[in-house]
């Protein structure tokens, strides 16, 4: 099955956010790996030999929240991205505003968590750490992506890698906002919704278009990427290409990694969206 997650880079303090994050959603630490116990060891610093290269959280039905320290040049050119959303929510509306809740401490409240104009609840925030959460109608956590008018092109790229059909496509003229969109923005989309793996049981990619103020200050930055899995080896490498396909960037080629004689790669999409493959499985 197809899985997607969110992998989040920290300067430094990836500990103490996902220290956080357990505090939040609960459970154990699925990996905790330090630089100094990898394959990286000799060639990092030894101020940073007791970062975290690697530390992952599962969450919800099936789900992974992930996380690294970057070191060096890398976290000196981080950017916190503000395209980049992970969509949470609780089994009940009760359980979901009680995460929202766990989240902002020491963050930043951007909609309270209340009824939202389409229907159920909704709320957004910043958290202490500067990543970007949403509370919704979902009972996994998947990612939010935010295009400057170009949803609908990405999205049909998108479902020509991962196929599937779109199960919500909402404009801006058919939405709430209609009255207060611009005439040149009536078609774009408010949010579009996109299953990813088995219906009910995998992700679903979910994103809209920013227009206005907030489209003029799209910033795509480098902190947050999808880590995508196809279940094995051959299948996880075709949608590495077929994400690389069109213009896209390959960073690293998927390929056998160093740590562990899994597979992994790293590319950025013709979108500027940033996808990590990961693959556990050996090669046939």
């Amino acid at each position: 099955m197809i899985t997607i997650n969110p992998y989040l880079n920290f300067a430094g303090n990836t500990e103490e956010a996902f220290n956080f994050y357990q505090t939040v959603f609960g459970g154990e630490f699925a990996v905790v790996m330090r630089y100094k116990d990898t394959f990286e060891a000799e060639r990092t610093a030894d101020a940073d030999k007791d970062k975290l290269m690697h530390v992952a959280l599962p969450i919800g039905q099936g789900n992974m929240l992930m996380g690294t320290d970057v070191l060096g040049q890398m976290a000196e050119d981080l950017v916190q991205s503000n395209s980049f959303y992970i969509c949470m929510n609780g089994e009940t509306p009760e359980q979901t505003e009680k995460l929202f809740n766990a989240l902002a401490v020491g963050g930043k409240v951007v909609y309270p968590f209340d009824k939202a104009p389409w229907g159920g609840y909704f709320g957004q925030l910043v958290d202490q750490f500067g990543i970007q959460w949403m509370a919704d109608s979902m009972s996994t956590i998947n990612p939010y992506l935010n295009f400057a008018g170009n949803t609908e092109e990405a999205f049909n790229f998108y479902r020509s890698v991962f196929g599937g059909d779109f199960f919500m496509l909402i404009r801006f003229k058919d939405s709430p906002e209609a009255d207060r969109t611009p005439e040149e923005d009536l078609d774009k989309l408010m949010h579009i919704s996109l299953p990813i793996g088995e219906v009910g049981k995998g992700n679903v990619l979910m994103a809209t278009d920013a227009i206005g103020k907030m489209g003029e200050g799209l910033e795509r930055g480098n902190n947050c990427h999808l880590t995508i899995n196809g279940g094995g080896v051959e299948e996880t490498r075709a949608l590495f290409n077929a994400l690389a396909a069109g213009g896209g960037s390959v960073i690293y080629p998927f390929d056998i990694a160093p740590w562990d004689g899994s597979y992994f790669g790293m590319l950025t999409d013709q979108f500027g969206v940033q996808w990590m493959a990961d693959s556990a499985g050996k090669q046939q």
